[in-house]
């Protein structure tokens, strides 16, 4: 490099510093070292350089996650110290009945075995939260490594995945130089210190300076720094003034400019997916409220009343009878740590972490297998036609063993494919009440628009608008017009044209049913619509050509033509920037030996190279009058948010030896091809004055600029430069004048299939679709009147901020509706005007940071967001990180292999995109339905539902013993359950039987009921609470009687009066073994009889409101081989505890007590619970219905009704 500053020694026309391979689309190739006039990183180099980044964050967050991790905190929660007391008052009382006992008491020793247990459960649950929060707080940063170590021992992929195509606004890629090659990486691949490649209109990957070679001797840029910052528009006006020698080094390289990289993205995407607190979900925070209430407050409540009884209790006793004083230990302690047994969440947190993993185990399943089956949606054939009906889903049957095997993973490890702890997966998708989409290309709708119009000329000169349109049955474009074929003159040079400029196998007769596009890489050289790169084929074919047409033609050059400093590019929103360019290509048709130009791009740059028009039978003149008509039709296509695309046409009746010395197959992808730089200020296209400059123009009608005067097609000057020493590129800039206007294409992005039928249904289930656009309202609007959302008053609000220069669409046309204009303008509103905000489904004019906002605001409000976005769209990281839960959508087909166990070298997007979705819990092919999220949703909400089905039941069973063993004391009964009878029941009866109402079928309704908001939680916890007592009563009541009968027949030589208080001839510390025996006898009735209602109660409760007959149980099998269990354990454990030594038969007691136990304490029982069902089923009705009128309605203060 020692040649600094010296003049180049290589022809400067033919070198481009550091040009793509002569496709202008293959990601990588060999540059020259000598072109390269600065340093850049080598792969090695920059595979480190990340692969450091990476560890240095990831070991940051882990440093302080654990600082933060406090040891004590589960050790002095109220519970645990709770726990810990208790089991040293019945080591105690062990102790003492040991000492004062006579004869032994069997309870004693039950009691050591209790405290043991008891020791047992407290170091599992402190050791179970411990883990648990140690897993959840690692799951972000184990997931950054399931990344970064196969990257770190396979390494990036040097050769192209694809034809990338970096029109597509949600694929976040740039081109970069390493090892003198360049390569297509995502932005979060990219290193500090690379040399980044840049054209007109692309986004900058992160903070970027421009680096001149040491070719740039302009006076006075040597201490001028160009710098872009992250997310930033590359826009000519960045140097603020024209500079020659830029411009004419930029022409050079095609349109190319290399920034230096000041930053590693990737470390600023992993702080941003690992610094993010998501809300707490809606389950998490209703147990808080339950762990308030029912953990803490009904602790002290029972706790107090136990105690204040048995003392009430005691002191009567002890005062009469003075040998009754040696119970003391017993009455004050034992029974109070008895009572309160039942209501410790001992089992509760296994229960929690059981039901979590079941849950995000079922819905990992389904997950995959909806991403790998083939069937077709359908919906539900026995719903009303005038019922809701709910969204269509496969019928697919889930593998047991992989559940099985999925649910021990989640249980006993992370499964870092899914984020199921750091989401909350199952909570925040059940609950789910906002689904944001933050962009569109790829994600909802299709990565390249699709053709809706066809405008030409017929043959009286008026303009013809044909609609197009894509059969969904076979995937065929199609004119809806049946007429269509009277125009068939006009359309023919159309078809031929969108033919022969393709890529896609047309000409070798291949046929693509699918939506492709095609790679002409004007990309490369500058920002242009994604209707560039969208094939046409179908059309071509259904005009009436064929492969055979095509054969005689072959491909001699491709023209990339660029206008990068027309006076219009300032003007205007980002979303419509783009360089005016065409590309165009000069075939020779074999049979006549002639050749022709055929082009396509954009309509100022067309349209400035056409003097006439093709009207199906000859040539008219390009006048005002066609030129308004062609400008109207463009403008009210860009309205309607569509892209358009020019078509023009030319004969070379006298090629130059440039073009017909080379002979290429037709549509060879490697065609020679040259690049042309049109309206460059500093350059002299021409060395004589006589050939016509397109620079040359004025504005049109439209205020699109357009050449003066009648433009002929004598204004090209191609015949006349023949001789070899003519300029190659004032060539072809002759080449591509005086071409015939033949039609434009309108195309719109279109959603994906299901998408809008998609979005109704989740209206249907109280879900509301935001859909968060770039673009500014009008376009914003006609997106969102495709998607089904309503673009009416109330319908959209801008969030960029009002700087006085762009009114809003409704400001100027609607003058009924005031609605905020700003994202900072949201909360002033919604606090003190109305809350239309929360309830429109359209914002415009966003940015990345207004989306987040929002988002923010949707939930200070207690919305529950699911956002969905683009796997590539590295600005979508921050949103995907702060949303209740994200899914992550596939934007191209390729990255459909990443979740592939790797045995080699990773491709860029796959590892790029799995940086980007970090913070997702799912990822969705590209060619996944959408409704696939819905069936999600449903399955989450049916688990969701019946967890809590089943937790509330749990603990009313419990809360029923604490009921029992109170009421018990109420009757001066001696103890009717011991410490391992409770275990017995709160840690084998109870968690299976509960367990098994996550398997009770899906209700048909899940999907066509609104879900609860994150905020104010059960506030009807009183209501609650009476349905409890009333619920429960009949068990509570019918267990007391059991046991007072049981021990009156069972107690020998006593009277039966004497169970109340007098039980026993004297202390607890002296019952005989009969009495002790009798007291067993008494106790185990009692315990069947409460786990056969308990069993009996447990039918009704698999569905909150749902009747009986509605909803029969026998349909869950796994509930009824649990209840069967329970009554077989219970059986065995009866049997155990009073054989072989028990002195008396069952048979003793009254044959009138097995009736009202087993016929009439079934139907009252089940009367009770369906009686109160009916009341509660009024108030979620009630509940239903005041959710849906909220949810359906927008009327705020401004409101024109």
């Amino acid at each position: 490099m020692g040649w600094a500053g010296a003049e180049p020694q290589h022809e400067v026309i033919e070198i481009n510093e550091l040009r793509t391979s002569p496709s202008l689309e293959a990601t990588h190739t060999v540059v020259e070292e000598r072109f390269l006039a600065y340093h850049h990183l080598s792969a090695d180099e920059a595979h480190r350089r990340l692969l450091t980044a990476a560890d240095e964050v990831v070991s940051e967050y882990r440093a302080k996650a654990s600082n933060q991790q406090s040891i004590t905190a589960p050790i002095f929660k109220q519970s645990t110290i709770v726990s810990a007391l208790s089991a040293l008052g019945l080591i105690a009382f062990f102790v003492y009945a040991r000492l004062e006992s006579s004869p032994y008491q069997w309870r004693a020793t039950a009691a050591l075995v209790e405290a043991g247990l008891l020791l047992a459960a407290l170091v599992w649950n402190v050791w179970l939260q411990m883990r648990e929060w140690r897993l959840t707080s690692m799951e972000m940063s184990m997931r950054i490594q399931s990344i970064v170590d196969p990257l770190r021992k396979y390494g990036l992929s040097r050769k192209p995945d694809l034809k990338f195509p970096t029109s597509i606004p949600t694929v976040s890629i740039s081109r970069v130089i390493r090892d003198q090659s360049v390569y297509t990486l995502p932005f979060n691949l990219i290193v500090e210190d690379d040399i980044v490649q840049m054209a007109y209109g692309d986004i900058a990957p992160c903070r970027i300076k421009y680096v001149s070679s040491h070719f740039d001797n302009a006076p006075g840029t040597e201490d001028q720094e160009y710098i872009l910052e992250k997310g930033q528009l590359f826009k000519p006006s960045l140097f603020a003034s024209p500079n020659p020698t830029l411009m004419r080094r930029a022409a050079l390289n095609e349109g190319q400019f290399h920034f230096r990289a000041m930053e590693t993205p990737l470390r600023d995407t992993l702080k941003k997916a690992l610094n993010f607190q998501r809300p707490e979900t809606v389950i998490a925070r209703q147990f808080v409220v339950i762990r308030d209430y029912y953990f803490t407050r009904l602790f002290w409540v029972v706790l107090g009343a136990a105690l204040l009884i048995n003392v009430l209790r005691y002191s009567i006793k002890a005062a009469v009878h003075s040998e009754f004083r040696d119970q003391s230990v017993e009455m004050l302690v034992v029974l109070q740590i008895y009572t309160i047994l039942p209501i410790l969440p001992l089992v509760v947190p296994t229960l929690f972490v059981i039901m979590r993993s079941y849950g995000n185990a079922q819905i990992l399943s389904l997950f995959d297998a909806l991403q790998t089956s083939k069937t077709e949606f359908e919906d539900q054939e026995d719903v009303d036609e005038f019922d809701a009906a709910p969204p269509p889903t496969k019928d697919l049957v889930l593998d047991w063993g992989l559940v099985w095997k999925r649910f021990l993973d989640q249980f006993t490890n992370v499964d870092v494919t899914f984020l199921a702890r750091t989401t909350g997966l199952v909570a925040s998708l059940a609950n789910t009440t906002v689904i944001c989409a933050i962009d569109r290309e790829g994600t909802i709708s299709l990565p390249t628009p699709s053709v809706e119009q066809l405008f030409f000329f017929d043959e009286s000169g008026d303009p013809v608008v044909l609609d197009v349109a894509e059969d969904s049955s076979d995937h065929v474009v199609r004119f809806h017009d049946k007429n269509w074929q009277e125009y068939i003159s006009s359309l023919k040079p159309l078809g031929l044209n969108l033919l022969l400029n393709t890529d896609c196998g047309a000409s070798l007769g291949r046929i693509r049913l699918d939506h492709h596009r095609k790679s002409n890489g004007m990309h490369l050289h500058g920002r242009v619509k994604s209707a560039r790169q969208a094939c046409l084929c179908q059309v071509g074919r259904q005009i009436g050509f064929s492969s055979d047409a095509l054969k005689s033609f072959v491909s001699q050059k491709a023209i990339h033509a660029f206008a990068p400093y027309q006076a219009n590019l300032s003007n205007g929103p980002e979303y419509h920037f783009e360089i005016p360019s065409f590309f165009a290509q000069v075939f020779k048709e074999a049979a006549s030996e002639t050749y022709q130009l055929f082009s396509e791009g954009n309509v100022d740059l067309i349209m400035e190279s056409c003097s006439d028009y093709w009207n199906g039978r000859g040539l008219g003149t390009m006048d005002e009058a066609a030129e308004k008509k062609i400008f109207e039709f463009y403008q009210n296509a860009i309205i309607s948010d569509a892209q358009i695309v020019a078509y023009s046409y030319r004969p070379i009746q006298h090629p130059t030896t440039l073009i017909s010395k080379t002979t290429h197959p037709p549509i060879r992808p490697y065609v020679d091809s040259i690049y042309l730089e049109l309206d460059n200020p500093v350059e002299t296209i021409s060395k004589s004055s006589s050939l016509n400059k397109l620079s040359d123009t004025e504005k049109s009608p439209s205020g699109r600029p357009r050449s003066k005067g009648n433009r002929k097609r004598y204004l090209s000057n191609i015949d006349r430069l023949q001789t070899p020493g003519e300029g190659k590129k004032q060539v072809y800039h002759e080449i591509v004048k005086g071409q015939t206007f033949l039609s434009m294409a309108s195309l719109a992005f279109l959603p994906k299939a299901n998408v809008i039928d998609f979005i109704e249904d989740l209206g249907l289930a109280g879900i509301r679709f935001v859909y968060f656009s770039s673009a500014p309202e009008r376009e914003s609007k006609a997106y969102a009147e495709r998607l089904g959302l309503e673009i009416d008053w109330n319908s959209c609000i801008l969030l960029s901020p009002d700087n006085g220069s762009t009114p809003g669409y409704l400001e100027l046309h609607d003058m009924k509706a005031r609605l905020p204009r700003g994202v900072d303008k949201i909360r002033d509103h919604i606090e003190n005007v109305d809350d239309v905000p929360l309830h429109v489904s359209l914002f415009a004019e966003c940015n990345s940071y207004s989306v987040r906002e929002m988002v923010r605001i949707f939930q200070e409000h207690g919305e529950v967001v699911c956002c969905v976005g683009s796997s590539l769209n590295e600005m979508n990281v921050e949103c995907f990180a702060l949303a209740d839960i994200s899914i992550a959508i596939d934007p191209l087909s390729v990255l459909k292999a990443r979740n592939h166990a790797s045995t080699g070298p990773l491709s860029p997007l796959n590892v790029g995109a799995g940086f980007t979705s970090l913070p997702c819990a799912f990822s969705l092919h590209n060619d996944t339905s959408i409704y696939s999220l819905s069936q999600i949703i449903r399955e989450a909400r049916t688990i969701a539902d019946h967890g809590r089905q089943a937790v509330v039941f749990y603990l009313s069973s419990q809360t029923s013993l604490c009921l029992i063993m109170i009421l018990s004391y109420c009757l001066l009964f001696p103890p009717i359950f011991t410490g391992y009878q409770l275990f017995w029941l709160l840690w084998i009866i109870l968690p299976p039987l509960s367990l098994s109402f996550l398997f009770s079928p899906h209700d048909p309704r899940v999907m066509t009921t609104m879900p609860v908001k994150n905020t104010h939680h059960l506030k009807d916890r009183w209501r609650f609470a009476v349905y409890f007592l009333i619920r429960f009563s009949v068990p509570v009541v019918l267990c007391v009687a059991v046991f007072a009968i049981s021990l009156s027949v069972f107690k020998p030589d006593q009277p039966s009066d004497s169970v109340f208080g007098d039980f026993g001839i004297s202390s607890w510390m002296h019952w005989s073994d009969g009495e002790q025996w009798a007291l067993l006898y008494a106790q185990n009735c009692t315990l069947f009889v409460w786990v056969f209602l308990m069993v009996c109660i447990s039918a009704t409760c698999l569905h909150r409101i749902a009747h009986l007959k509605s909803f029969p149980p026998y349909r869950n099998r796994v509930w009824v081989g649990s209840a069967v269990t329970s009554l077989v354990l219970q059986t065995a454990f009866f049997a155990i505890s009073i054989a072989p030594r028990g002195p008396y038969s069952l048979s003793l007691l009254p044959w009138w007590l097995f009736v009202i136990v087993f016929v009439g304490g079934p139907v009252l029982a089940v009367g009770v619970q369906e009686a109160v069902k009916i009341h509660d089923r009024r108030e979620w009705e009630r509940f239903q219905k005041r959710s849906k009128l909220e949810f359906n309605t927008k009327l705020g203060m401004h409101s024109p009704l």
